[in-house]
C-alpha cells in the first residue's frame, strides 16, 4: 500500500511550519482511494494469508515425502541419499523463489519474470 502525506495550507495558501507538524499520513488502496479500516486488511486478510501458507507447507511436505519414496523405490537410491537429494531440491526451490522475487520486484516485473523462468523450466525439464 502507498502512503501519501497531505499538507494543510496556512491562511496565505502556503505550507507553513505549523502545518508541517499537522501533516497526516493516509493509507491508500491500489486505486489511490483512502483505505477504510473496516473493509481493508484486518483479521480476515491475516487468516486468509496464514491459511494459504499452511496449505502450501502441507503440500510441500506431501510432495517431499512422495519424492523420497519415488527416488528410493523407482530410482533405487539408498534411503539416506534419497532424503538428501529431496532436501537439496526443496532448498534450491526455496532459494530460487527468493531470487525470482527479487528480480521481479526490482527489475523485470512479474509478467516477464514468470515468462522467462517458465521458458527456463521447460528447457531444463524436457531435454531434447
Amino acid at each position: 500500500m502507498d502512503v501519501e502525506s497531505s499538507r494543510q495550507q496556512g491562511p496565505k495558501g502556503d505550507a507553513s511550519s505549523n502545518s508541517m507538524a499537522a501533516a497526516s499520513e493516509v493509507s491508500v488502496d491500489w486505486r489511490g482511494r483512502p483505505c477504510r479500516p473496516e473493509r481493508h486488511g484486518g483479521m480476515k486478510a491475516a487468516v486468509l494469508v496464514l491459511g494459504i501458507q499452511a496449505f502450501e507447507i502441507m503440500a510441500i511436505a506431501a510432495v517431499g515425502n512422495n519424492l523420497i519414496t519415488y527416488v528410493f523405490n523407482e530410482m533405487h537410491f539408498p534411503l539416506s541419499k534419497s532424503a538428501n537429494i529431496v532436501t537439496n531440491f526443496i532448498g534450491t526451490m526455496f532459494l530460487l523463489s527468493l531470487l525470482g522475487g527479487f528480480l521481479s520486484d526490482s527489475y523485470l516485473g512479474s509478467f516477464w519474470t514468470m515468462l522467462i523462468f517458465g521458458f527456463v523450466e521447460l528447457s531444463v525439464s524436457y531435454p531434447p
